[in-house]
């Protein structure tokens, strides 16, 4: 934790992860596919200052950061 962390507390900033796409051929190599690896969009905290994560933000806290 970052001493200004400590004496002003986080800045916390919405961050999200997008599924990383990827276009492969299918079984008879004439049309692309789209596949992802992950199935969903991921969405957590992330302070600026430090690095810290907050991966299950509670309504209130997201309230905070959107004042």
């Amino acid at each position: 934790m970052n001493i200004f962390c400590r004496l002003f507390g986080h800045t916390w900033w919405h961050q999200t992860e997008n599924p990383k796409v990827a276009w492969n051929t299918t079984k008879n190599l004439s049309e692309l596919a789209l596949t992802t690896e992950q199935p969903e969009p991921r969405f957590w905290l992330e302070c600026r200052r430090c690095g810290e994560r907050n991966e299950n933000p509670t309504r209130d806290e997201i309230k905070r950061i959107n004042c």
